[in-house]
Formats: structure tokens, sequence, C-alpha cells
């Protein structure tokens, strides 16, 4: 007859017994990376010294934007073997990741080749962040900088309808000065930010805007064709262009366009004053190429820069490796 203290031997026996086996359950936990904390909660350099990892930090969602941030301008697909080779992580977990990402939209497969590129859902993202860019406040203390080296109006526009309307303007500190302001209106054809305007369109969007404005202009059409068009070729050799007494005869300007990324609106940024103290000259020798590389830096403010992700310690990469291998 069995009795409850053999009972109970069998009992701890069998715990024992159980407790010297594998568990492959827990195994498998592992070998998809959400298992063990030690090897999940620190994939990264945000660990707090040596006392441990950032509890707040999540290197799952690490190691997914890992492989979206590899994507380059220049790469049409990758590869589980490329994605592996450019993140330092393990192909098992590249592939599931790659999988879960192609899942939610942000990865698009191609079954053929076995490759992925980017997907809908980041270039939704992409154009968001895009459509968030304050191009005025990115511009504006590059603006009062040059308005104060010069002492003349520096101003930020784009076109409404068939005008430029100033977004934003800086006036130097010169007693005698063009007195533009946000809201300010200027021709397109004639102004020196107009032209700029004009040549930062694709030729075929710049055509259809000049067909649409043609009938205001009669017989000097045609002049100021041939002005708009030394304009955008000034703008591809030297990043600027003038325009001198052509809107207003005692005004000279000179103006560059700004091109947002992704295809935004196209805005210019310019330089304006009295004929007699800016001549012709001083535009083309000094201050268009100031105006121009004011443009760039504003252009390039406005570039989303992918924000390299924290890698991985020497001392987990381990215990990563032991848990994303398979069984």
């Amino acid at each position: 007859m069995t009795t409850k203290k053999n009972k109970l031997e069998q009992s701890s026996a069998v715990q024992t017994e159980m407790a010297k086996r594998p568990h492959a359950p827990r195994q498998r936990m592992l070998a998809q990376g959400a298992g063990r904390d030690g090897a999940l909660a620190v994939d990264s350099d945000f660990a707090l010294g040596e006392e441990g990892a950032d509890t707040q930090f999540v290197g799952a969602v690490a190691r997914a934007l890992a492989i979206l941030n590899v994507f380059r301008a220049d790469d049409r697909s990758l590869g589980n073997s490329e994605l592996a080779e450019r993140t330092g992580l393990t192909k098992p977990t590249v592939s599931r990741l790659a999988y879960t990402l192609a899942r939610c939209g942000y990865l698009s497969f191609n079954p053929r080749y076995r490759v992925y590129e980017l997907g809908p859902s980041a270039l939704a993202l992409g154009h968001i962040a895009l459509s968030t860019i304050d191009v005025r406040q990115l511009a504006r203390p590059l603006m009062k900088e040059l308005a104060r080296q010069a002492d003349f109006n520096v101003g930020l526009g784009t076109r409404d309808q068939h005008m430029m309307v100033y977004t934003d303007a800086c006036e130097g500190e010169a007693l005698i000065g063009l007195r533009l302001f946000a809201g300010s209106r200027l021709p397109i054809v004639t102004s020196a930010m107009g032209r700029a305007y004009l040549a930062g369109l694709e030729q075929a969007e710049r055509e259809a805007l000049l067909a649409e404005i043609r009938p205001r202009h009669g017989d000097e059409w045609q002049g100021l064709v041939r002005a708009v068009e030394k304009a955008v070729l000034d703008v591809r050799n030297d990043g600027f262009c003038v325009s001198a007494g052509d809107w207003q005869k005692d005004i000279h300007g000179v103006a560059a366009p700004i091109r947002q990324p992704g295809g935004g609106p196209v805005y210019a940024i310019n330089l304006g004053g009295p004929a007699y103290l800016l001549p012709e000259k001083a535009l083309r020798a000094d201050l268009g190429p100031r105006i121009a590389e004011v443009a760039r830096k504003i252009e390039a403010a406005m570039t989303p820069q992918a924000t390299p992700l924290p890698s991985t310690p020497r001392r987990q990469k381990k215990k990563l490796a032991t848990a994303d291998s398979p069984e």
C-alpha cells in the first residue's frame, strides 16, 4: 500500500527528473528572440553603464528599425544576406523581422528574386514627415544672418496662383532699402524670386505655368520668355538668377530656388534693394553665390537624415546570437 510519504517522494523524484530535461517550448521561444529578458533588453548601446540595460528600450523594435534604416537611395532591393550584413543581425533574426515588416506593409517582398524593398507604409511615413517640414522655421536664422551681413531685404516665398507671395522676410539695417514683408506679392516672370521659382520646377510644370501666364503680357512675352530661359540656365550653372530692373527699373534682385525632397512645393529665397546700391556686377559676383549657398543649406536641412540606430555592445552579441539561433 502506497503511503503518503511514498507519494511525496515519487512526486519529488518526477519533478527532479523533469527539471533535468530540455524544455522544447522554452527553447523555441528563445530561438524567436522572445524569451530571455537578457537577450531582448540590451540590443543597444543604451545600456545603463555596467549595471544593466535601459528598461524602457525595446530591442525588438530597434532591430526592426535597423532593417528599415539600412536602405539607401540607390538601393532598389535587398536580400536577407545583405540586410544581415548591413545590420549585423543574424540571418534568422533578419528573416523573421523582414517577414513581419512585409506583413505590416513596411517592406515589399519579391518572391521570384527573394528580395525586399521599402513598402507603401514606409513611403507613406516618409511623405508625412516631409509634409510637416516647416521651411520658414529652417530658413529664418539663415535669412536673418544674410540680411544682417548684406544690409538688404531677404525674403522667402512661393507661388500663389499667378503671383509669388512672401511667406517671410528679414530686413537689413540699411536706412534705404526694399520694404517687403510676409504677404507681399511679386510677379513671377519679372522678379528674381519668380524666376528662381520657375527654375526650380520640372520643365513640364514650368511650361504649363508659363502658358497660363502668357495672356497677361502681350507683345513683351517673347522677351520675358528669353529672360526666364536665361534664369533657368543661370540657376543650373551658378545656383542663382538675377533680375536687374525687370520688375521695377530702380530695383535689382537676386534669388535661388529651394526644392523640397520628395517633390514638395518649390520655394525661392531672394535679396533685393535699390539698383544704385546693388549693381548687377555685385549681385553676380558676391550676393548671388551667397544666396545660392543659403538655399543649399535650407535644402540640406530639409533632407531627412537617417539617425544611426544604437549598435550592439560586444558583451551582448553572444547572448543575442544564442537567442537568435534556431533549435
